[in-house]
């Protein structure tokens, strides 16, 4: 895991914010019996509550870069914070009604 390539931050900084999507939903609206195709359905439908989400799925985030920048591996920390911008970008863009 001490691989120090932009690709393989950018791959971990992509799937990572994914996991914390997931366990928002975990403990949030799984124990309201909110099935995962529910919660979907409710993301595609009020988009106002995509940003929100992503936004919450970055925070998964801040792990992985504190590993990274304390093994002073800074061309992953270079693909991590380029995914984390996508990521930003992509939650600004729903927040505002781009897209």
């Amino acid at each position: 895991m001490n691989k120090n390539h932009i690709f393989f931050g950018f791959i971990a900084g992509s799937i990572v914010p994914l996991l914390g999507i997931f366990l928002l939903y975990t403990f949030k609206y799984m124990p309201q019996n909110v099935s995962l195709t529910d919660f979907l359905y409710l993301l595609k439908n009020n988009k106002s509550n995509i940003s929100k989400v992503i936004s919450l799925g970055l925070i998964a985030c801040i792990p992985l870069i504190t590993y990274y920048r304390n093994r002073k591996l800074y061309q992953t920390l270079q693909g991590i914070f380029i995914a984390i911008a996508l990521y930003a970008l992509l939650a600004i863009a729903y927040r505002f009604r781009f897209l």
